[in-house]
Parts: C-alpha cells; sequence; structure tokens
C-alpha cells in the first residue's frame, strides 16, 4: 500500500470531520463558505485513492452521531436538483446538512478503521462508498454551495 497517495486523504478527512464539529461556532456565510472548500478538498483528495480489494471480514461499524450543535445552513438548508442529470425527471428537494453529515458518516467510519490499523479496509471502505454515495452527496452539495455563496458575494 502506497500511503503517500493515502495520507493527502487522512489528512482531508481530518479537517473535514473538524469542520462538521466545530461549524457551531461559524456565522452562515463562514459555514457557506468553509463547507464548500472543505468538501471541494475532500472529494479532490478522494480522488487519488487507490483501488483496494474488498476485506469483508472487518466491520466498518456504525454512523457516529450527529456532532453536537449542529447548526445546519439556515434559509440555505434546502435547495433543488434533478436527482441524474442524464435523465429527464422532475426536481427534487435536496439538504445541504443531510448532505455533508452523510458525507461525515461515512468518511469517519473510515477514519476510524484507519486509526484502528485496519488500513486496507479503510481503503477500500472509503473508496467503495465515495463511488456509491458520499461522491454524489459531495457534489449535489458543492452545487448548491457554489450558489449560496455566490448569492452572498457582492
Amino acid at each position: 500500500m502506497n500511503s503517500n497517495a493515502i495520507e493527502p486523504f487522512v489528512a482531508e478527512v481530518r479537517a473535514y470531520c473538524a469542520f462538521v464539529n466545530g461549524v457551531s461556532a461559524m456565522s452562515l456565510a463562514d459555514r457557506l463558505a468553509s463547507a464548500r472548500e472543505r468538501l471541494l478538498k475532500l472529494y479532490l483528495a478522494a480522488l487519488t485513492l487507490p483501488q483496494s480489494p474488498e476485506t469483508g471480514d472487518v466491520d466498518a461499524g456504525t454512523n457516529p452521531e450527529r456532532p453536537d450543535g449542529w447548526t445546519g445552513f439556515s434559509e440555505k438548508d434546502v435547495y433543488w436538483e434533478v436527482f441524474d442529470p442524464y435523465e429527464e425527471s422532475k426536481p427534487v428537494c435536496g439538504s445541504l446538512s443531510d448532505d455533508l453529515l452523510d458525507v461525515h458518516a461515512d468518511v469517519r467510519r473510515g477514519l476510524d478503521l484507519w486509526d484502528g490499523a485496519h488500513k486496507e479496509a479503510a481503503i477500500w471502505e472509503r473508496r467503495f462508498h465515495f463511488d456509491i454515495h458520499c461522491g454524489d452527496h459531495a457534489t449535489d452539495a458543492l452545487r448548491a454551495l457554489h450558489r449560496a455563496c455566490k448569492l452572498r458575494d457582492p
């Protein structure tokens, strides 16, 4: 395993988790801008993760609890999107809080595996969930965050 390719991702996961756990101390404008930056850096770092064979013998554990003091995104929390951009369909409602907390739960479980000395399982877990779950939440949130930050900038 090439940890040079993995350590930047682990560092971004730690920074993202710190952001989610500290969000209650931020103004709405700072939450929006920080969420956009943290998600983008995390997404970019996830793209560099190597493929890893499935390690079905390690339990990733349960989702972490919602961080204490989670304040959400006030009037910017709910947004509209098209679920699959390659299919004609009606818009669906999305939530920045749901997106960011789902990403947090996925990456946190992988971080717990990583810190618990299950490195191969952590890599597989992160790559798998990035491809099938939290990557979608991150990109959905990034579009909404881009618009929310644009609307508040002069």
